[in-house]
Protein backbone atom coordinates (compact mmCIF):
# COMPACT_ATOMS: atom_id res chain seq x y z
CA UNK A 1 0.00 0.00 0.00
CA UNK A 2 1.27 3.74 -0.80
CA UNK A 3 1.69 6.28 1.83
CA UNK A 4 -1.81 7.57 3.55
CA UNK A 5 -1.43 11.17 2.20
CA UNK A 6 -0.44 9.81 -1.33
CA UNK A 7 -3.92 8.10 -1.19
CA UNK A 8 -6.29 10.40 -0.03
CA UNK A 9 -4.42 12.76 -2.51
CA UNK A 10 -5.04 10.40 -5.44
CA UNK A 11 -8.51 9.77 -4.74
CA UNK A 12 -9.60 13.25 -4.26
CA UNK A 13 -8.14 14.37 -7.48
CA UNK A 14 -9.46 11.43 -9.19
CA UNK A 15 -13.14 12.40 -7.99
CA UNK A 16 -11.44 16.22 -9.56
CA UNK A 17 -12.68 17.46 -5.36
CA UNK A 18 -10.74 20.59 -4.74
CA UNK A 19 -9.29 20.19 -0.59
CA UNK A 20 -11.87 23.72 -0.10
CA UNK A 21 -14.62 21.20 -0.93
CA UNK A 22 -14.02 18.30 1.06
CA UNK A 23 -13.06 20.39 3.88
CA UNK A 24 -16.71 22.12 3.80
CA UNK A 25 -18.61 19.03 2.85
CA UNK A 26 -16.84 17.09 6.11
CA UNK A 27 -16.18 20.52 8.36
CA UNK A 28 -12.25 19.44 8.39
CA UNK A 29 -10.32 22.42 8.21
CA UNK A 30 -8.75 22.62 4.86
CA UNK A 31 -5.21 23.42 6.77
CA UNK A 32 -5.62 19.61 8.34
CA UNK A 33 -6.62 18.03 5.16
CA UNK A 34 -3.31 19.41 3.34
CA UNK A 35 -1.28 18.50 6.21
CA UNK A 36 -3.06 14.87 5.89
CA UNK A 37 -2.22 14.98 2.30
CA UNK A 38 1.51 15.76 3.36
CA UNK A 39 1.63 13.49 6.27
CA UNK A 40 2.81 16.03 8.53
CA UNK A 41 0.48 15.16 11.40
CA UNK A 42 2.15 17.70 14.00
CA UNK A 43 0.24 20.14 12.13
CA UNK A 44 -2.76 18.40 13.58
CA UNK A 45 -3.39 18.45 17.58
CA UNK A 46 -3.03 15.30 18.61
CA UNK A 47 -3.32 11.30 17.47
CA UNK A 48 -7.03 11.03 18.00
CA UNK A 49 -7.80 13.99 15.67
CA UNK A 50 -5.03 12.54 12.99
CA UNK A 51 -6.94 9.27 13.57
CA UNK A 52 -10.61 10.74 13.31
CA UNK A 53 -9.67 13.22 10.50
CA UNK A 54 -8.31 10.29 8.14
CA UNK A 55 -11.50 8.15 8.76
CA UNK A 56 -13.56 10.58 8.35
CA UNK A 57 -12.10 12.28 4.51
CA UNK A 58 -11.32 8.43 3.43
CA UNK A 59 -15.03 7.34 3.92
CA UNK A 60 -16.24 10.91 2.55
CA UNK A 61 -13.80 9.99 -0.71
CA UNK A 62 -15.49 6.58 -0.98
CA UNK A 63 -12.26 4.43 0.48
CA UNK A 64 -11.93 2.12 3.90
CA UNK A 65 -11.28 4.71 6.45
CA UNK A 66 -10.35 1.35 9.18
CA UNK A 67 -7.80 0.55 7.16
CA UNK A 68 -6.07 3.59 6.39
CA UNK A 69 -6.39 4.39 10.29
CA UNK A 70 -4.57 0.82 10.80
CA UNK A 71 -2.26 1.53 8.47
CA UNK A 72 -1.37 4.63 10.64
CA UNK A 73 -1.42 2.91 13.83
CA UNK A 74 1.04 0.45 11.77
CA UNK A 75 2.91 2.98 10.25
CA UNK A 76 3.49 6.71 12.15
CA UNK A 77 2.76 5.33 15.71
CA UNK A 78 5.04 2.31 16.01
CA UNK A 79 7.90 4.74 14.76
CA UNK A 80 6.86 7.17 17.47
CA UNK A 81 9.51 7.28 20.40
CA UNK A 82 7.75 6.70 23.69
CA UNK A 83 8.36 8.86 26.57
CA UNK A 84 10.80 8.21 28.95
CA UNK A 85 9.28 6.99 31.98
CA UNK A 86 11.41 8.71 35.18
CA UNK A 87 10.69 8.01 38.93
CA UNK A 88 9.28 11.29 40.91
CA UNK A 89 11.85 12.20 43.60
CA UNK A 90 10.39 14.07 46.25
CA UNK A 91 8.79 17.62 45.77
CA UNK A 92 10.98 19.67 47.29
CA UNK A 93 7.94 22.30 47.40
CA UNK A 94 5.99 20.00 48.94
CA UNK A 95 8.84 19.37 51.91
CA UNK A 96 9.05 22.79 52.27
CA UNK A 97 5.21 23.15 52.96
CA UNK A 98 5.20 19.97 55.43
CA UNK A 99 7.92 21.99 57.31
CA UNK A 100 6.40 25.57 57.04
CA UNK A 101 2.92 23.52 58.78
CA UNK A 102 5.28 22.01 61.20
CA UNK A 103 6.73 25.58 62.52
CA UNK A 104 2.57 26.37 62.95
CA UNK A 105 2.47 24.30 64.61
CA UNK A 106 4.70 24.54 67.23
CA UNK A 107 3.65 28.33 67.00
CA UNK A 108 -0.15 27.63 68.00
CA UNK A 109 1.19 25.13 70.79
CA UNK A 110 3.07 27.87 72.82
CA UNK A 111 0.38 30.51 72.03
CA UNK A 112 -1.89 28.05 74.14
CA UNK A 113 0.03 27.98 76.47
CA UNK A 114 0.71 32.00 76.43
CA UNK A 115 -3.10 32.44 76.64
CA UNK A 116 -3.89 29.85 79.38
CA UNK A 117 -1.36 31.25 81.54
CA UNK A 118 -2.46 34.67 81.22
CA UNK A 119 -5.93 33.34 82.25
CA UNK A 120 -4.72 31.45 84.99
CA UNK A 121 -2.82 34.34 86.39
CA UNK A 122 -5.24 36.97 86.04
CA UNK A 123 -7.83 34.49 87.92
CA UNK A 124 -5.05 34.40 90.78
CA UNK A 125 -5.32 38.32 90.46
CA UNK A 126 -9.39 38.32 91.12
CA UNK A 127 -8.84 36.17 93.87
CA UNK A 128 -6.05 37.56 95.60
CA UNK A 129 -7.86 40.83 94.96
CA UNK A 130 -11.26 39.85 96.58
CA UNK A 131 -9.40 38.34 99.58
Amino acid sequence: MSSIGRVLQQEREQQGRTLKEVSDAVNIKEAYLDALEKENFDVIPGAVFVKGFIRTYAEYLGLDGAELVTAYKKDVVARKPKPEVRPVAENPERAGREERQKERNRQSKWQGITILSGIILFLLLIIWLLL
